[in-house]
């Protein structure tokens, strides 16, 4: 068996699949960096404005690691390739810690890149004794936080339909995980991270204004409300070869191989 891992400029995917189109731009931009610690605590952050996002996270020894996103054309960059003064121009005038964070940027230390993503399903996740895994079978955008965690559910599976006591089932792997089944998990999940990426990137204020009162009106309602929205996204369960109590023996609404107990 070859396990293509390859990620999102796949080569074995366009060999497998040479008539489907691959990737598309999902219409907006990234920049991510590492700073030194600034000196002073400050909170986890996502902040949402128009057609722009800003996130903030420290780490234990105090660096932090920062991202941003925007609507923009593929392909463009800023002018003289200076993305620290063209996140400073966007970015800028946000809240703290903000500006402290582009202030501790080195130059040339600002990694920017278009977001990609496979728009439409693949017919399959594997062709003869070749299976797709994460990224080269279902890239999507970073919205959900989805693109790792779905490449080591694809993991769990494909170990569990290439087990060394049973005959190898990549049919049962792509059963599993492809888009056109009756469970279509990497399709449903990449849907949503579409959806969520043109809420939350939106430049219009009409939808910026229902978006937010939206989001205010879950938070009122509590954590254990807001965190029902990824039901089908972070209560998956990886598939059981026995039976143990309360849990079903392939759990998560995985189609059950017929050689199995």
């Amino acid at each position: 068996m070859v396990v293509a891992a390859d990620g999102i400029g796949s080569g074995v995917r366009g060999v497998l699949s040479p008539e489907h189109p691959g990737t598309a731009c999902t219409g907006f931009t990234t920049w991510r960096v590492l700073v030194p610690p600034l000196g002073r605590p400050f909170a986890q952050h996502e902040t949402w404005g128009p057609g722009r996002i800003w996130g903030t996270h420290p780490f234990a020894d105090g660096t932090v690691y920062a991202y941003a996103a925007a609507m923009a054309p593929a392909g463009r960059r800023a002018p003289g390739g200076d993305e620290k003064a063209e996140l400073r121009r966007l970015y800028g005038s946000r809240h703290d810690p903000i500006p402290a964070i582009l202030d501790a940027v080195e130059p040339g230390q600002v990694l920017r890149h278009d977001v990609h993503q496979i728009a439409e399903p693949l017919p399959a996740h594997h062709r003869g004794r070749v299976a797709l895994l994460g990224d080269a079978a279902h890239a999507m955008a970073p919205t959900l936080g989805q693109g790792g965690n779905q490449a080591i559910e694809d993991a769990v599976v494909l170990a569990h339909h290439a087990a060394p006591d049973a005959p190898l089932d990549l049919a049962g792997y792509t059963a599993a995980r492809q888009p056109r089944t009756t469970q279509p998990r990497t399709t449903m999940i990449a849907r949503e991270v579409m959806t969520v990426s043109r809420v939350n990137m939106t430049a219009n204020r009409p939808v910026i204004a229902l978006r937010n009162a939206a989001i205010r009106a879950v938070g009122a309602l509590g954590p254990a409300f807001l965190l029902r929205g990824m039901d089908g996204i972070a209560d998956w369960r990886p598939p059981q070869r026995g039976r143990c109590p309360g849990v079903p023996p392939y759990a998560a609404g995985i189609r059950n191989p017929p050689s199995e107990p």
